[in-house]
C-alpha cells in the first residue's frame, strides 16, 4: 500500500487515508487529474473498476462521483473520489473506460441514472433505464417519481415507440437481400429471462451482440432512500431471490461501520451458515440451468430436488424460503431454533448422497464435453481487463474470492482456500460451481462445529447472542461493504446523513453486469447455437443486472 500511496501523493489531492487493510481512500482536488492518476495507477497493478458510485450532494450543489478500483492480484485497492458541479450543463467528467474497460457499463448507468456525462465514453447512451426516463436522470435528488407516474399511458407508449424506430432502423440498414440480419434472443427466449440479446449475424455465425436490458428494473438503489435502515432490507435481499442472505449481509455491515457496532461472534458465525445456504441454494439453480440451456431439464429438476432441502433449512430459521429477511443490522433477525442444526445437516446429507450420481450422469455427460470444452474461453488477463468475478474468474484460475482477500463475518477463522479450475471454458465455469458447493458444506460444518463449541463452553447464547441494539438513528457517514456473493464481488456503497433514518445513498454493484457487458466478446464469431450454451455458462442473473 506505501507505494499506491506515493502515486497518489504526486497529485494534488484533499486527503489520502488508509480506509481498510485492503483500501486507500483518497479524493482528487481537480477531476482533470482523474485520468492522470488512474493511468497511474494501472501501471502500479490497479488495473480493475469495480463499479461508479455518484452520490447527489444537492444541498451543496455538487455531484460527488466515486470510483472503486481494484489490483486483484495483489488485492490493493483505491477508492476515489472527485466532485463535479451538479448542473446538468456543466456535470462531466472525462471517461476512465478507454484505460479501464470495466468500467463501461458503470459509467453508463451513472449517465442514465444521474446525468453525470462520461466525455470521451466510446458510446456513450442511456442504458439499463426505459425510453420514458430518458434525459430525466431518475436518481438524482430532485426527481419527482409521483410526477412521472402520473403519465403510465404516455410513458408506455414511448417504450414501444422506441421498439418501432429500433426495427425501421434495421429494416432501412440491413433490409432483406444477403444473409445478414439481427434476431432477438429473448427477452421472453426459455434460456434467456427477461434479457433481449440484439444479435447481428451473417447466417449461423454471429458478427455481433448488444445486450438490451432493463427489463425488471426496479430502481433499488432509489427505493432504499424510502425506507429505513430495517426496511432497507427488504430492497436488498430482491436483488437476486436465488441467494438472497449475502446481499442482506453486505449491506447490514455498511450500516455497522458506520454506527462504530460489531456484531456478536454466534453472530457472525451465523452469518456464514447463512451466507452459505444462500449460495448453495443459488449454485444448484446455475447447474440446473446450465443444462436447460443445453435442453436437457432432467438435470434442472434433479437440482431444485436437492435444493428444497436447503430451502427447507432457510425456512425452518426464517419462515420463509425466498424472501428470508434473515439477517439486519446488528447480527441475524432470529434467535437459533433448537434442533436447527438438524435441518441444516439434513440438507447436506442429501446433496451429498445426491453427489456421486450428479458426477457420473451430468458432469460426465459427453454431449456436455463435446459442445463446452473449449468453448468460451476467458483468460486471468480478461479477469483484470473486464472484472470478471466470482466462478467465472476462478474457473480461469484466478485466485480472487472477497471471503479470504477481505474476511468479514466469521471466515476470518474457519480453513479453507480458493476454489479453482485451469481453463477457463464454459466447461470449466460449470465445475467449478459443482466444487464452490463442496466447500460451502464445508464452511456450514465448520460454522457449525464453531457455534457448538460456544455453546458448550457458555461462551455464546444462541438465544440471546443474535441480536445487538443498533441506533435508531445514524450519525453522517459512508462506508464500503464487499461480500462473495453466489456470483461474485458484490459491493455496497452507503452514505448516511446526520440523524438520518434511512440511507442518504445505497450504490449496489453485482457481477451480473460485467459478465452480461462481455457477452459480445464471448458470442462474436460463434454460431447461433452457441448462445444458450454459452450465456448459460455465464450463470448471469437479472435480478442483480438491472436491479
Amino acid at each position: 500500500m506505501e507505494r499506491l500511496k506515493e502515486v497518489l501523493n504526486q497529485f494534488d489531492l484533499e486527503y489520502l487515508e488508509e480506509y481498510k487493510p485492503t483500501w486507500l481512500k483518497a479524493k482528487l482536488k481537480r477531476k482533470e487529474d482523474l485520468l492522470p492518476v488512474v493511468r497511474a495507477l494501472i501501471e502500479e497493478g490497479v488495473k480493475s473498476c469495480s463499479t461508479v458510485s455518484p452520490t447527489d450532494f444537492i444541498d451543496e450543489n455538487r455531484m460527488e462521483i466515486n470510483y472503486f478500483l481494484e489490483d486483484l492480484n495483489t488485492k490493493r485497492n483505491v477508492w476515489l473520489k472527485v466532485d463535479i458541479p451538479r448542473e446538468l450543463e456543466e456535470c462531466k467528467i472525462d471517461s476512465i473506460t478507454p484505460l479501464m474497460p470495466s468500467a463501461n457499463w458503470h459509467e453508463l448507468e451513472a449517465y442514465s441514472t444521474f446525468g453525470v456525462k462520461f466525455e470521451g465514453h466510446p458510446r456513450l447512451r442511456y442504458f439499463l433505464i426505459s425510453a420514458d426516463y430518458y434525459g430525466k436522470f431518475p436518481f438524482r435528488k430532485d426527481f419527482d417519481w409521483e410526477e412521472h407516474e402520473k403519465n403510465v399511458i404516455e410513458n408506455v407508449n414511448k417504450i414501444s415507440e422506441e421498439f418501432f424506430e429500433e426495427y425501421e432502423e434495421n429494416e432501412e440498414k440491413i433490409g432483406h437481400e444477403g444473409s445478414k440480419t439481427v434476431l432477438h434472443w429473448g427477452p421472453t427466449h426459455p434460456a434467456s429471462g427477461p434479457i433481449r440479446l440484439k444479435v447481428y449475424t451473417n447466417g449461423e455465425i454471429i458478427e455481433k451482440v448488444d445486450p438490451d436490458i432493463g427489463y425488471v428494473w426496479r430502481a433499488l438503489e432509489k427505493l432504499a432512500e424510502r425506507k429505513d435502515f430495517i426496511g432497507t432490507i427488504v430492497a436488498v435481499e430482491r436483488v437476486c431471490f436465488m441467494d438472497n442472505t449475502n446481499p442482506m449481509i453486505c449491506y447490514s455491515q455498511a450500516v455497522e461501520e458506520i454506527a462504530g457496532k460489531e456484531i456478536t461472534p454466534f453472530a457472525k458465525f451465523m452469518r456464514v451458515i447463512l451466507g452459505e445456504l444462500g449460495r448453495t441454494a443459488s449454485h444448484l439453480v446455475s447447474l440446473g440451468g446450465f443444462f436447460g440451456t443445453m435442453g436437457l431439464h432432467t438435470f434442472m429438476m434433479w437440482c431444485l430436488d436437492v435444493r428444497e432441502y436447503f430451502l427447507d433449512a432457510l425456512e425452518d430459521y426464517s419462515g420463509a424460503r425466498i424472501a428470508t429477511a434473515c439477517i439486519e443490522p446488528g447480527g441475524v433477525r432470529y434467535p437459533m431454533p433448537d434442533g436447527w442444526f438438524d435441518s441444516v445437516r439434513k440438507a447436506i446429507k442429501k446433496f451429498e448422497e445426491s453427489r456421486e450420481e450428479i458426477e457420473d450422469i451430468f458432469l460426465k455427460n459427453p454431449l456436455m464435453e463435446t459442445r463446452a470444452r473449449g468453448n468460451g474461453v476467458f483468460t486471468k488477463d480478461d479477469v483484470d481487463t473486464y472484472y470478471l468475478a466470482g466462478p467465472i474468474a476462478r474457473a480461469t484460475g484466478k485466485k480472487i474470492d472477497v471471503r479470504l482477500d477481505e474476511p468479514y463475518a466469521g471466515y476470518g477463522e474457519l480453513e479453507f482456500d480458493y476454489v479453482g479450475c485451469e481453463n477457463g471454458d464454459a466447461r470449466d465455469r460449470l465445475l467449478i460451481i459443482f466444487k464452490e458447493i463442496a466447500q460451502s458444506i464445508d464452511l456450514m460444518k465448520q460454522a457449525m462445529a464453531h457455534i457448538e463449541e460456544g455453546i458448550l463452553k457458555e461462551e455464546m447464547n444462541p438465544k440471546k447472542d443474535h441480536l445487538i441494539r443498533m441506533p435508531r438513528r445514524m450519525p453522517a457517514g459512508e462506508a464500503v461493504s464487499r461480500v462473495e456473493w453466489a456470483r461474485g464481488e458484490m459491493l455496497m456503497h452507503l452514505v448516511t446523513m446526520p440523524k438520518s433514518s434511512n440511507p442518504y445513498r445505497l450504490k449496489i454493484k453485482a457481477p451480473s453486469v460485467n459478465h452480461t457487458m462481455v457477452l459480445d466478446k464471448l458470442l462474436r464469431g460463434k454460431t447461433l447455437s452457441d448462445i444458450p450454451l454459452l450465456y448459460g455458462s455465464m450463470h448471469i442473473c437479472q435480478g442483480d443486472l438491472d436491479r
